[in-house]
């Protein structure tokens, strides 16, 4: 619990340090948000309604036109299987090397 509590504070702290940006950006921008979850594993039956709820949270902050100018705020699913730190690590550097998201 105190690892979960603790991402999500650095997730809100590096938005909030995205936001004090002094670059102009324009309304065009897209941040990407990897989502992690395991949609294999033990509890692949309540992952899909859990991404689903984290991408409408999403849309509706894309959708208000009130975050950073307009910018919209898209998501990247990785699986994290759950049960193997290996994938779940891996997946996450996925998201960051290649699909280049802002926050996971």
């Amino acid at each position: 619990m105190k690892k979960y509590i603790f991402s999500l504070i650095a997730v809100l702290a590096l938005g909030l340090f995205y936001g004090c940006d002094q670059s102009d950006q324009a309304s065009t921008d897209e941040i990407k948000i990897g989502v992690i979850l395991g949609f294999t594993g033990p509890i692949e039956s309540l992952t899909p309604t859990m991404a689903s709820s984290a991408e409408l949270a999403m849309k509706e902050v894309s959708d208000s036109g009130l975050l950073l100018g307009g910018a919209k705020v898209s998501s990247v699913r990785a699986d994290s299987t759950c049960v193997d730190a290996g994938a779940a690590t891996s997946a996450a550097e996925r998201l960051v090397t290649s699909d280049n998201v802002a926050a996971i």
